[in-house]
Parts: C-alpha cells; sequence; structure tokens
C-alpha cells in the first residue's frame, strides 16, 4: 500500500513522477475547493509557501512536512513540535548553484551587465560609450551568514582577487576577519552578500540602522530570504542613492513584489532562481521524496530539522 503525500506548490510541478514512484500523489493547484485533508500522512512544500497553523491544522493524520528545498522559515515549528508532525529538508544540494547565482548577480550589477546588453538593443552605442562600470579586484565582499552557502560563494569570490570578512552569530575556523558586530563591517565593505537563514532571529536584519552606515559605491545581493532585509528602508537608501545598487533573487511579498523595485535603476532582480537549475532541483525532489519514504515506509529520519 501506497502512503498518500501532497505536494502544495506548482514549483514542483515538473517533478511530481518523482514523488509518484512511492507514493500515491496529489497536487494541490489540481484539487478543487472541497479537499480531504485527513487522507494525506505527509505533505510537500516549499521554503516559500505559507505553512503554517491554519493550514496545518487542516490535516489530521499528518506526519511529516517534506520542505523542497534548505529554509524551512515558512512552516510552524511549534505547531509541529506540539503536534509531533517531523520536518525535513534537502540540504547541502543546492549550495552550489545558490552560490552561482550570487556570483553572478554580483557581477552583472557592478560591471551593469544587463544594462550593457539592453544598451546594445536600444541602438545606443553608435551614438556614445557605454558608462564606465565598477571593478571587482581587490573589492571587499561582506558575507552576512557564513554557513554552507556563505562558504561557496567565498571560494569563488576568492579567484576574483576579491577581499573577504564575514558576519554571524559565530566564529567559523576560517582565515577570513569575522565582525561579532554587523555595524562594525557595514561600513567597510564593497559588497554585502546575504546568506543567512531566514526566520524570526534574521527579520529586518538589515536596517536603516545598517544600510546609514554603508558607502554610497557600496552593492547588496541578498539570495537569503526577503524577511532578512527591511524593503522600505533598502527602497528608501536606493532611491536616495546612499548606496549604488541591490541585486535580489528574494523578496518579502514574493511573487507579488513592492512595485516600487521596478521604477529603480539601480537594481537587479531575480525571482527566487537561485536553486533554479534542472540538475538541481531534480536532485532536490529525490531527496525530498526520500525524506517522506525515510520516515514513512521505515520510520527512519534523515535530514531532519531541529525544533
Amino acid at each position: 500500500m501506497k502512503y498518500n503525500i501532497l505536494i502544495t506548490d506548482i514549483l514542483l510541478k515538473a517533478f511530481v513522477h518523482v514523488y509518484k514512484k512511492d507514493f500515491s500523489v496529489d497536487c494541490l493547484w489540481k484539487l478543487e475547493s472541497k479537499i480531504d485533508f485527513n487522507k494525506y500522512q505527509g505533505i510537500v512544500v516549499t521554503g516559500s509557501f505559507k505553512t503554517d497553523k491554519k493550514f496545518l491544522k487542516k490535516f489530521k493524520n499528518l506526519k511529516i512536512v517534506s520542505v523542497f528545498g534548505v529554509g524551512y522559515d515558512g512552516v510552524d515549528l511549534n505547531y509541529c513540535k506540539n503536534n509531533k508532525i517531523f520536518i525535513t529538508n534537502t540540504p547541502k544540494v543546492l549550495t552550489n548553484d545558490v552560490a552561482d547565482l550570487a556570483l553572478g548577480l554580483m557581477m552583472s550589477l557592478l560591471r551593469r551587465i544587463n544594462e550593457a546588453h539592453n544598451f546594445i538593443l536600444k541602438k545606443k552605442w553608435n551614438k556614445k560609450s557605454f558608462d564606465l562600470t565598477t571593478s571587482l579586484t581587490n573589492k571587499t565582499v561582506g558575507i552576512v551568514g557564513m554557513g554552507e552557502i556563505g562558504k561557496a560563494f567565498s571560494k569563488r569570490v576568492k579567484s576574483l582577487s576579491m577581499k573577504i570578512v564575514y558576519y554571524g552569530p559565530n566564529k567559523k575556523n576560517l582565515k577570513y576577519k569575522y565582525f561579532k558586530n554587523l555595524k562594525d563591517m557595514a561600513g567597510l565593505i564593497d559588497v554585502m552578500v546575504i546568506t543567512c537563514v531566514g526566520g524570526s532571529k534574521t527579520k529586518h536584519l538589515i536596517d536603516k540602522s545598517i544600510l546609514n552606515l554603508m558607502k554610497p559605491s557600496c552593492i547588496i545581493v541578498n539570495i537569503s530570504r526577503g524577511s532578512v532585509i527591511n524593503e522600505i528602508d533598502l527602497l528608501d537608501v536606493l532611491k536616495k542613492k546612499l548606496i549604488a545598487g541591490a541585486a535580489l533573487d528574494v523578496f518579502k511579498t514574493e511573487p507579488k513584489i513592492n512595485n516600487k523595485f521596478l521604477k529603480l535603476n539601480n537594481v537587479l532582480l531575480s525571482p527566487h532562481n537561485g536553486s533554479g537549475t534542472f540538475e538541481t532541483r531534480e536532485k532536490m525532489a529525490k531527496i525530498s521524496s526520500q525524506n517522506i519514504s525515510n520516515y514513512l515506509y521505515s520510520k527512519k529520519l534523515k535530514n531532519r530539522v531541529r525544533y
């Protein structure tokens, strides 16, 4: 007998077949309004899916929430803990792709690659030269959150002859300079790359008190969670050009982002696409499915989220 699971987010549409090998699968976006939530022993959610108490209370026989991704800040941990629902995620598998995107966003923003492309498309090159851009060499990158993604990103940055410093709750066994206080780091860097976890502990970690300390030439790259930055404060400094720009893959209310971002010419916007490669998404689906299978069929827990 196959267990019943519910896949919640249409982001997984292309990988439903992976889950069907071991489970009887329903997809939330295909179901009508009347849904028998009691039939499901497991659900698959993305990190940005609103897996709150209101949603979880609909399930009476839920045993496991399998997060398709690393971040699980969208899941109500207290409700799961109180109702003995286990949570798993897919760590490490997306590290390299997210680090690659962070690197690409940083390089694109500093060298204005997207603008240069449009400059040619709009046939401006035969009238004037493109404006000068910013070199990466010898610039200082401040990484906020030196976890797996932060470390992978630092390896890539090192090859560009950039200087690396970092901030986080704990000092790591690394040769890079560590800042215990983010304010101390903010004024010294040329690029801030945010790779920390989301959730209540990092909500609005980057606000006007940090942004106002940064150099006018500094840029921000965020591939973490939209909640880490106070978007109102960020929009204000971008509009006033108190910092040079921001490259963002995540937003507070994605996919419906604040329209004010669309009116700025010093931003580079990406649709939460850090893990968005065929190879990585398929691996994530396989691990996510296996996490459920391990528990429901064998009572083993792998990649468990501790709460």
